[in-house]
């Protein structure tokens, strides 16, 4: 078989593999879409549903005779309304928790679900502390806050995509959840015409593949055949890689412009090794196309220490994989806030942040952002409690420390291993008015250095007098924000 022939027949097979995976990767795309959406739909549901129940009516009822008191007729009405409400709804029921049992309360009315106009006994209601078992994570979380399946789960009753909420009595306390299951018989309707779609695209984009081949596979092949085992070399992380340009034509352009591109990849990967890590855009901008060395250099700065209290007893009450969640929620809104008022984030400590104001990007009166920076990280955390519906021992709540002064910036560490940081008297300042705020009954305190940058100091910034701060000779006027 000749080289040309060889070619035509690996380029098609390339191409058609091409095709296949781009058609499976936007089926799976539409199908992630359409749960997405089915979820979000289920999730709401769940949260409104729950809002009209409530929680007493749901702690009254504790045995199978409570099924014919006028509350459970009540409640029984509501999660009728709710299943009723929406086509693609089948059942709707409460559920709460018995130790590590779960348990009905409240189920669905009565219904016809196969259509043969019998109700037979797997149509009735289960009844009042029926067990449930093997629950699903999400039906677990589900006693905490709104939560969703994240694939259809599959029970004696039949396999659904449920949405959870938890109930709640008046005084906030959560004594149940309502859960919703929802047919996926519509989302299969769609993917089946996805498929079809998919399975006609592919056969055109074989057919295409098979004409263009044809056209191209007589053309030159050892210069194409090198790239495409110089490219298999650079994904394997050898930027060594050079060929030797074949004549002026166009593969001889390509050839070109694939060691350039090599050779920047190599200066990437030199810089990425080097540090260790991702850091800001702005430290990048300020490091790429110089040596990279250790040192650094003495600059102003505002530095914010950002603490999550009671994470320890928090992670001692929520699963590990809904504590991982929640903290991710957390972490992404505060970086948002800081970015957002032109800081970046040093590191992570833990559940401690560390931002940085005014360096390596100068800021007009950083002190000032940074303190509006300071009070919108606490104002977001109390939005996500009330987003979440986060209350009693699962609420979050932080307190951030504030100085300005000056700082050493620059990459330390050794040779094989470095970081980008600042360090100094200003960055432990920061820190330990943190953790001073415990004991002011505070959770934002500022040194007096700071506040002398401000043009407008905010009515409720009241000096708690100088403190002694651990690791410092003299005290440090403090100013505190008052509830």
């Amino acid at each position: 078989m000749s080289l040309a022939t060889r070619l035509f027949v690996a380029v098609f097979s390339i191409t058609f593999l091409i095709s296949g995976a781009t058609g499976s990767y936007f089926y799976y795309q539409a199908r992630d879409t359409l749960y997405q959406i089915l979820q979000q739909e289920l999730q709401g549901a769940a949260s409104s549903g729950a809002s009209l129940i409530a929680g007493e009516d749901l702690q009254a009822m504790t045995s199978p005779e409570h099924a014919e008191s006028d509350v459970y007729r009540k409640v029984q009405d509501i999660l009728g309304s709710i299943a009723l409400g929406n086509n693609d709804f089948l059942y709707a029921y409460t559920m709460r928790m018995d130790g590590p049992t779960v348990r009905f309360v409240v189920d669905s009315p009565p219904s016809d679900d196969d259509g043969d106009g019998e109700i037979s006994a797997d149509e009735l209601p289960a009844d009042i502390g029926e067990e449930y078992p093997d629950a699903p994570e999400s039906l677990l979380h589900g006693f905490v806050m709104p939560s969703v399946d994240p694939e259809p789960v599959c029970d004696e009753w039949g396999c659904f995509l449920s949405g959870y909420s938890p109930i709640r009595t008046a005084a906030g306390q959560g004594v149940g959840l309502l859960g919703i299951d929802m047919t996926v018989d519509r989302l299969q309707s769609k993917l089946d015409r996805v498929r079809v779609a998919g399975a006609v695209s592919l056969g055109v984009g074989g057919l295409l593949a098979l004409i263009l081949t044809f056209s191209f596979s007589r053309r030159v092949v050892r210069p194409v055949k090198e790239l495409q085992e110089a490219f298999g070399r650079v994904a394997n992380g050898n930027y060594d890689t050079f060929l030797v340009p074949h004549g002026r034509d166009e593969i001889g352009s390509l050839t070109a412009s694939f060691n350039e591109l090599v050779q920047d990849l190599k200066e990437k990967e030199v810089l990425k090794t080097g540090m260790g890590k991702v850091m800001g855009k702005d430290v990048l901008d300020r490091l790429i196309g110089k040596d990279f060395q250790l040192g650094g250099e003495v600059v102003p700065a505002t530095v914010l220490f950002c603490d999550l209290r009671g994470f320890t007893t928090l992670s001692e009450q929520v699963p590990s994989s809904m504590l991982v969640g929640l903290l991710n929620q957390y972490f992404t809104a505060m970086v948002e806030v800081v970015e957002a008022y032109g800081g970046i984030v040093d590191k992570f400590v833990g559940d401690k942040i560390m931002a940085v104001f005014g360096h390596p990007r100068p800021i007009e009166n950083e002190q000032q952002v940074a303190l509006d920076a300071a009070l919108a990280m606490l104002a977001r955390c109390d939005d996500l409690n009330a987003t979440l519906n986060l209350t009693g021992d699962f609420r979050l709540a932080n307190s951030i420390g504030l100085h300005s002064g000056i700082v050493l910036a620059g990459v330390i560490g050794s040779p094989d291993r470095m970081e980008y940081t600042i360090i100094g008297d200003s960055v432990n300042v920061a820190a330990r008015l943190e953790t001073l705020t415990r004991d002011l009954g505070t959770r934002l305190a500022v040194s007096r250095e700071l506040v002398d940058f401000l043009k407008n100091t905010p009515r409720n910034l009241r000096s708690a007098g100088f403190q002694e701060l651990k690791g410092r000779k003299d005290p440090l006027e403090v100013l505190t924000l008052s509830e």
